[in-house]
């Protein structure tokens, strides 16, 4: 079954698999933690499987250029998104909210001396996260389901009718999904294929 799995998700990023390891192993041996993965038999939630360190580096480039303060990881696993962007960005606050308890916990133990990093165990979909004034949100497509996804999506662009300058930074996610997401605009995207890539987006005034 791992393996399985395994080849599976070296299958679903083609080529670019040789560029991805190659920053896996870079970062890693640069002492960058929270690299946990599972596999779930959990019919909503899907795998825990961080985000290449490849689309984290070409991301941060993009964040660089583009201000925010509080940045809310939904499906933070084991801590690996937040654990690269705050060493990159040391003076924003962090939040990461984890469905899976053994992921939350290693999360939590990854970043218990960050004043500036709070992470929560709770099912994202159920918790008032908009209290926390997060103007930069990363979903690394934390649903099995694409309808899910897209219905997710648009409830969170609902909530923030009076907002502006918020960024999403939406992660393997069906590219026909994010586009199909109202009020949204692209200002950056790179995929290897249908699914595997990243677009970031800022909600449209």
């Amino acid at each position: 079954m791992l393996l399985r799995n395994l080849l599976r998700i070296v299958h679903s990023y083609k080529f670019s698999i040789f560029v991805i390891i190659f920053f896996e192993i870079l970062y890693i041996l640069k002492g960058y933690k929270g690299n946990n993965f599972k596999i779930t038999t959990d019919k909503k939630m899907s795998d825990n499987i961080p985000c290449p360190y490849y689309f984290l580096l070409r991301i941060q480039k993009v964040l660089k250029k583009n201000n925010f303060t509080k940045f809310l990881d939904l499906g933070c696993g084991s801590g690996r998104t937040i654990d690269f962007f705050s060493k990159n960005f040391p003076n924003k606050e962090f939040i990461g909210i984890e469905y899976f308890f053994e992921e939350c916990e290693s999360s939590k133990n990854l970043f218990k001396k960050n004043k500036n990093i709070e992470i929560i165990q709770s099912d994202f979909t159920k918790i008032d996260f908009f209290k926390f004034n997060a103007d930069c949100f990363f979903l690394n497509n934390p649903f099995r389901s694409e309808e899910e996804t897209f219905s997710f999506l648009n409830k969170i662009v609902d909530s923030l009718q009076n907002k502006k300058n918020i960024l999403f930074v939406l992660v393997n996610y069906n590219r026909n999904t994010v586009e199909s997401v109202k009020r949204i605009q692209c200002i950056d995207s790179y995929y290897v294929s249908e699914i595997k890539g990243y677009s970031i987006c800022r909600l449209d005034e």
